[in-house]
């Protein structure tokens, strides 16, 4: 059984990226169950934290230079040295611990099979000790 993170290639800037999209995910997911319980406080509390984590989702990604076309001014996004691919496959599967990642992201997503399988094995094992639990 090999080490998922370990996988995803240790502590890399990519991954960290990764991590904050699946606190995103994990803080989303929270927000739906407080609006699905009709716990609005709950749903409000989480709706602050989501913004929050967007915004530093957003710092984390912004890298951007002043531009011009045809004379007027904008900001367009000039993507850093990040590896986007790197990125959506660790971002798939940290996402895969929370309601609405497994919701948005698929499993079927990752490209890579050694981490596909190791997504899967876990996704397995959780399931046997929900199995157990219950029975």
């Amino acid at each position: 059984m090999a080490d998922l993170y370990e996988l995803l290639g240790g502590s890399t800037p990519e991954n960290n990226l990764a991590e904050e999209y699946a606190g995103v995910l994990d803080l989303f997911g929270r927000f739906a169950g407080g609006v699905e319980d009709g716990n609005l406080r709950y749903a409000w509390e989480k709706a602050a934290e989501v913004r929050r984590y967007l915004e530093r989702f957003e710092r984390r990604i912004q890298e951007t230079e002043a531009a011009t076309d045809g004379g007027e001014p904008f900001v367009r996004f000039t993507g850093g040295d990040l590896d986007g691919q790197k990125v959506a496959t660790a971002a798939v599967a940290l996402g895969q611990a929370y309601r609405a990642g497994k919701l948005l992201h698929p499993v079927d997503q990752i490209k890579d099979e050694a981490v596909k399988a190791e997504v899967q094995a876990r996704e397995e094992r959780t399931q046997a000790f929900r199995d157990e639990l219950g029975g």
